[in-house]
């Protein structure tokens, strides 16, 4: 990494701060809200569904969803300017754009009950989750092979490319079963696997970004 002013290493921490906090509260805020919506079952229920149409409260998971978003758009700002060497930067971009659909499009566009397609809003919302959760993927993806011209993010290049690969099979599960073969009682647990792989391969690189920064 190239050396830097305080004000930039100051920045850089402040950015992997934002990637260390946004799986953390993402969850906790999931798990409030659960516990507003009546009924709500974690291992059946889509995380959209708290912030839904039938949502008792669905400006928490609404604020949630915002907050992740520019957390991660920040994350991703400060895991390309710590990322050093050659190699495109195309990988930090399309997670930026995961982000940006989270924070602007999945909390203005409320789900349909069940997630069914019934009104325009519903569909636009699982249409640009989807979007978003493909960009994510190959984000990481390409952001795993730039990783090998930077000495300091070699080691995290496999476990990127693995978090990509096994984020894309627990997506084509999760649509595969839970949508595709209409098993409802496992729409949850099968998308918080898919979130979970996500919201690891955040909180392992920013630690290491926060980490990277103190040599900066």
């Amino acid at each position: 990494m190239v050396q830097g002013s305080a004000n930039q290493v100051n920045t850089l921490k402040a950015l992997a701060l934002c990637g260390i906090i946004a799986p953390i509260l993402f969850t906790i805020l999931v798990v409030i809200a659960g516990l507003f919506y009546q009924g709500y079952n974690h291992a059946t229920y889509a995380i959209s569904e708290l912030g839904g149409v039938t949502a008792r409260y669905p400006l928490i998971q609404n604020a949630n969803f915002f907050i992740l978003g520019i957390l991660v758009m920040a994350f991703s700002v400060g895991l390309h300017r710590g990322i050093g060497g050659q190699g495109s930067k195309l990988g930090t971009v399309l997670f930026a754009i995961f982000g940006l659909i989270t924070a602007f499009a999945q909390p203005f566009l409320p789900l349909d009950p069940g997630g069914e397609f019934v009104t325009l809003t519903g569909t636009l919302h699982n249409v640009t989750g989807l979007g978003s959760f493909l960009f994510a993927v190959v984000g990481i993806f390409v952001t795993s092979r730039r990783l090998r011209h930077d000495p300091g993010w070699q080691s995290y290049r496999k476990f990127s490319i693995v978090s990509s690969m096994v984020a894309l099979v627990s997506l084509v599960a999760w649509i595969g079963i839970a949508k595709g073969a209409e098993i409802g009682a496992v729409n949850g647990v099968l998308q918080r696997v898919f979130v979970g792989v996500i919201l690891l391969w955040i909180e392992v690189m920013a630690l290491h970004l926060l980490k990277r920064s103190h040599y900066s």
